[in-house]
């Protein structure tokens, strides 16, 4: 595949900057302010998973071409029903966003080098390429103008609410070590998240734009770990490393502003694990192959997997613990992308077309978790109180349910899980002693019912 003309009209390092920006595309085929507190760093509790692709059923859904037109078409996002992407047309890198409900496919103005966009809402943010440095630019979709985002050397940018984060450099001389940088679009105010010599890359911002996840390497790329940023007020951040062991694999970290999914090679293979944002159990998905482009929105995460043909795509349901296979093809599908809207979900990708990269979707409906879990959890601490048991034992076995329900609630599954399992051995515990053996067997079976139902092992 022959460089893209722009590459070819640029000086050397702007041809290395742009290839290293589109390497993250490719890779797969073969201070203004910075009002943010670091908090203390605290090793996650790990808990596995065992999955298998094999025999995973299937999602059952719909599959529409977003574009498999003449060059390449890369680097797909969606949110809802909206889809942007990299269309590299005769070495002219453009825009586009397309309607999915309707497949009204639009280009957004640029200057025709113009790559890695990312959309939410109304608004898509990109990488434009200028001669004074790369900028990052926002397009709104309903009233068609551009808000340019001040500074250069800015690239990848990742949007989510009125947020933007992106990766920020200093100049023309300092292409590796990059910071992570966020614009308000409110305020019109950039926000530094970090500053330091190492490669902070690949932000990602929550659908709400409260959170912000990267990956911070040293220069080589090959030691790795995951941090995230809580927005607490406008333009302040507590920002946490919720990996210390460098392990984490140079894959894009995701966030749906509760959780932080994320690929790492400690085990000897690229595996996915994730954990809640402000630190918590750490659940490693222990699924045979490599595994990459773990994305995640509402409850569900898309990642590929390798098989004996390639990559194909699944969802796992944090909720059900369950794995789906979405696609199961003889190429490789990559860079996938999924969205979460009401009970309708959305994955882009991209595959092989016929000479070229081509972007696809696939919409499906939400799988359903059978039973309101919060409900029976609300009825178990009513049967708890309704024994008038002594205070210190209500409330440490009512505590062990509350906090169940925040974890559920967060997605954390793991955790869910194992609070589940401490109020059951407490109740045996207690058979005989503060709870009758008839209160404690009731306790206990409506729990493990509960357990049963959410797919606790």
């Amino acid at each position: 595949m022959r460089a893209p003309k722009h590459l070819r009209n640029h000086s050397t390092f702007r041809q290395k900057r742009l290839v290293g920006a589109l390497l993250v595309v490719f890779a797969l085929v073969v201070p203004i302010q910075s009002p943010f507190a670091a908090s203390a760093t605290i090793a996650p509790t790990e808990a596995t998973i065992v999955l298998q692709t094999d025999g995973a059923p299937s999602l059952a859904g719909t599959f529409q071409v977003v574009n498999a037109d003449n060059g390449n078409q890369t680097n797909p996002h969606v949110d809802c029903d909206i889809v942007s992407y990299t269309n590299d047309d005769l070495g002219q890198s453009t825009i586009h966003y397309q309607d999915l409900s309707t497949s009204i496919d639009t280009e957004i103005p640029g200057n025709q080098v113009d790559l890695l966009s990312d959309v939410s809402g109304s608004r898509v943010a990109f990488t434009q390429v200028t001669n004074d440095g790369d900028t990052i630019r926002i397009f709104d979709t309903i009233s068609q103008t551009t808000t340019v985002v001040p500074g250069f050397w800015n690239a990848n940018p990742s949007i989510g609410g009125g947020l933007v984060a992106f990766e920020e450099r200093d100049s023309i001389d300092n292409s590796q070590p990059s910071n992570i940088a966020t614009y308000d679009f409110s305020t019109g105010t950039v926000t530094q998240l970090t500053n330091d010599s190492l490669a902070n890359r690949n932000p990602d911002v929550s659908p709400n734009g409260d959170v912000v996840v990267w990956q911070k390497c040293q220069p080589t790329l090959v030691t790795c770990d995951i941090y995230a940023a809580i927005q607490t007020a406008p333009g302040v951040f507590t920002t946490r490393a919720l990996t210390t062991d460098g392990n984490s694999s140079p894959y894009k970290s995701a966030t749906n502003g509760k959780l932080a999914v994320y690929i790492s090679n400690r085990t000897g293979e690229h595996d996915i694990y994730y954990q809640p944002v402000t630190g918590g159990t750490e659940v490693h998905l222990a699924i045979p192959g490599d595994q990459r482009d773990a994305t995640i929105s509402g409850d569900l995460i898309s990642f590929e997997s390798g098989t004996a043909h390639g990559y194909d795509t699944f969802v796992y349901d944090t909720r059900s613990e369950k794995i789906y296979q979405v696609t199961n093809t003889p190429v490789d599908e990559k860079l996938s992308h999924i969205s979460i809207c009401g009970d309708t979900g959305r994955i882009v990708y991209v595959t092989v077309g016929t000479g070229a990269f081509d972007v696809l979707a696939f919409t499906f409906q939400v799988p359903s978790v059978p039973n309101d879990t919060q409900d029976q959890l609300s009825d178990l601490i009513a049967l708890i109180r309704s024994f008038n048991l002594p205070a210190g034992t209500a409330n440490s076995l009512i505590r062990k349910l509350q906090n169940a329900i925040d974890a559920l609630n967060a997605s954390d599954m793991a955790t869910g899980c194992s609070l589940l399992t401490s109020f059951i051995n407490e109740c045996q515990a207690q058979s005989g002693k503060k709870l009758t053996p008839a209160q404690s067997t009731q306790l206990i079976n409506s729990a493990n019912q509960i357990k049963t139902s959410i797919g606790c092992p």
